[in-house]
């Protein structure tokens, strides 16, 4: 049963436990974010609140307006708790402060956490709000697609972690020979495997939990729709600690969304079709 797998983290592959690796996090000074994110109205951040202040942790995408998505990874609290103190998730949904490293709780009035429910195996974690967010030209989710993701789609994230600059990045699905090699044991359908397109750097952003938008046909326009959440990449041990190559061997496997739709319509309290394109990917 056990493969041997040259440069990957075996643990996390075998046991169905993501292996957190190298969880820093990085102070930024206040800059104007990317308007291609300050536009991204769906977007909102996963911070950890604590008595030395709140602290992103990733991305989260809303669904709903009681319900956001993101890696199972970025939501295991353990971390957390050892780098800031005890305390609690918080979501912030609208604003640059949602791409900020740090702030002090009076900066911003972030939305409680009523819980999480964490899949390790497909790394993508439900979270639920315990007041639902009141959707606005700023705050609005976005359209789930349950539609099978084909070899060709187009497919696209967003590198939240440092939204300056050009942060709208470009992704490709991985060669399916490899990423049978690479992949966990447990994976069947749960994941969607991509990798870096020509010249795009992979970042220090281990734990993943950015959006993967794909386009459904509508008609003739194109809507954007949420087919995954992004996962942890594998590389060999050295390229991973270097974020600013681009690793032509790094994978990520990331959670789909589509098989989930009706749990997560579930949580939502509201029906599945609210919630979704039916419409293929263009």
């Amino acid at each position: 049963m056990t493969r041997r797998l040259t440069g990957l983290f075996v643990a996390f592959l075998l046991a169905c436990v993501p292996n957190v690796l190298a969880q820093n996090v990085t102070t930024q000074q206040q800059q104007t974010v990317s308007p291609n994110l300050a536009s991204t109205k769906f977007l909102a951040g996963l911070f950890w609140s604590s008595s030395t202040g709140l602290h992103r942790r990733c991305a989260a995408t809303i669904v709903a307006n009681n319900v956001l998505l993101t890696s199972a990874s970025c939501a295991l609290d353990k971390y957390p708790n050892l780098a800031f103190g005890p305390g609690q998730w918080v979501v912030i949904s609208s604003g640059d402060s949602r791409f900020t490293q740090n702030l002090t709780a009076s900066a911003v009035q972030p939305s409680a956490v009523k819980s999480i429910d964490i899949d390790q195996c497909a790394n993508l974690a439900t979270i639920t709000l315990t007041t639902p967010l009141t959707l606005s030209d700023a705050i609005k989710p976005i359209l789930m697609n349950g539609a099978q993701v084909p070899q060709t789609a187009m497919l696209n994230t967003y590198n939240t972690s440092n939204p300056y600059g050009s942060p709208f990045l470009a992704l490709t699905l991985g060669n399916q020979q490899q990423c049978e090699t690479m992949k966990p044991q447990y994976v069947q359908d749960k994941f969607i495997c991509t990798q870096p397109v020509q010249g795009q750097f992979i970042t220090s952003d281990y734990l993943g939990g950015d959006p993967i938008i794909g386009f459904s046909v509508q008609g003739a326009t194109p809507v954007a729709v949420l087919v995954g959440i992004t996962g942890q990449f594998y590389s060999t041990w050295v390229n991973a600690q270097n974020g600013g190559i681009n690793d032509p061997t790094a994978y990520r496997f990331s959670a789909l969304v589509g098989s989930r739709v009706a749990q997560i319509a579930s949580i939502a309290g509201v029906d599945p079709q609210t919630l979704t394109s039916a419409n293929p990917l263009g």
